[in-house]
């Protein structure tokens, strides 16, 4: 009987712990969320362009960020006066880098396309994440160059997975990171979030993204400006 009766208390500790979890991975999200500015807030953003740079190998290079709403997302890069983009919509991507001796815009791979197309949905994988088909998962509580955070697992709908790194006191997202295949294996892909302020319409922007590719500091962020779809078909 006493072996019966710790196996039904095992049980239901496990019971209540794995639903403890799942509410808790749910609050992180909402605390989240009302953070920076609240999911009202992000639903109503259908647009939105990012001024700023990127350094590079001790180099600052000017930089544009435009997007529609899942319909199209377009970077333009200014290097030794030459102006270089990339551009991804629903229905495709292409490059164009004279820097590197390209005289055309060229389609870009199929998987880089379907990597990025993930950008698209500028109101970001949490608001309405379930309708969207991602499911989150608490991983635990670690330390994030000192500052206590709360680790998420997020796996996306195509069955890709990602891990975020909340700030426990603010809810920030101060890290992503993900695995992706290279020919020389698995990598881990980090990028880390910091500098967050408060924008038009109610709300709160990373202003510094240290991505794989190179910090960027954006010195303006528009919200819901007009933009011409025209911007997001490629041309020399």
């Amino acid at each position: 009987m006493r072996i019966v009766k710790m196996s039904l208390l095992a049980l239901t500790a496990a019971v209540c712990t794995v639903s403890t979890w799942a509410q808790s991975a749910e609050e992180v999200v909402k605390k989240h969320l009302e953070s920076i500015g609240g999911e009202k807030n992000w639903k109503a953003l259908e647009s939105i362009k990012m001024t700023g740079s990127m350094s590079v190998q001790g180099m600052e290079i000017p930089l544009d960020i435009s997007a529609i709403n899942k319909k199209g997302w377009r970077m333009d890069m200014k290097v030794m006066d030459m102006n270089n983009y990339q551009i991804v919509t629903d229905k495709g991507g292409w490059v164009y880098f004279p820097i590197q001796q390209q005289t055309a815009p060229e389609p870009m791979p199929e998987e880089m396309v379907k990597t990025l197309q993930k950008q698209l949905d500028i109101q970001g994988a949490l608001v309405d994440y379930k309708a969207k088909g991602n499911k989150l998962e608490v991983v635990g509580k670690e330390e994030l160059d000192g500052v206590a955070v709360v680790k998420l697992k997020m796996t996306s709908s195509d069955g890709s997975e990602q891990f975020m790194y909340f700030d426990a006191k603010t809810f920030y997202l101060l890290r992503e990171s993900s695995s992706v295949s290279t020919e020389q294996g698995p990598q881990e892909l980090v990028t880390n979030f910091s500098n967050y302020k408060a924008l038009p319409g109610g709300l709160v922007m990373a202003m510094t993204i240290d991505s794989p590719q190179g910090p960027i500091t954006f010195s303006s962020i528009e919200v819901n400006p007009k933009l011409d779809e025209a911007l997001f078909a490629p041309s020399n």
